[in-house]
């Protein structure tokens, strides 16, 4: 199961500990969704860590998640080494409208405090 955790109220994080699959996507989404359930909008924090693969057809499932949510998704900090998801994740704003911003591992505290404001 992901690493999920609040930085506040509205504010939650989620950690991808491992190689992204249709499973452990579907987990991430359930985490997601449940907090959208108590609250009427979200930011999320969402940080990949080292050594973790992500397929782009995960990705590709993951936009159209974020489509489906984006009136209660506000904003986004993708954390990640990845330059190709990072990439994708700033085209990611010409289809959503949730604010969707993307950070190198080492700008985490950045992308923590952006995400909480």
């Amino acid at each position: 199961m992901p690493v999920s955790f609040e930085l506040a109220g509205n504010v939650i994080g989620v950690m991808v500990d491992k190689d992204i699959s249709k499973d452990y996507l579907d987990e991430i989404h359930a985490i997601i969704e449940k907090k959208l359930k108590e609250h009427d909008s979200i930011n999320l924090f969402c940080e990949i860590m080292p050594d973790n693969s992500v397929p782009l057809k995960f990705m590709l499932e993951n936009l159209k998640f974020k489509f489906d949510h984006s009136d209660q998704i506000q904003k986004l900090a993708m954390v990640t080494n990845l330059a190709w998801v990072r990439a994708i994740m700033d085209v990611d704003n010409f289809f959503v409208s949730t604010e969707v911003k993307s950070f190198e591992l080492k700008d985490r505290l950045e992308a923590i405090q952006w995400i909480s404001h």
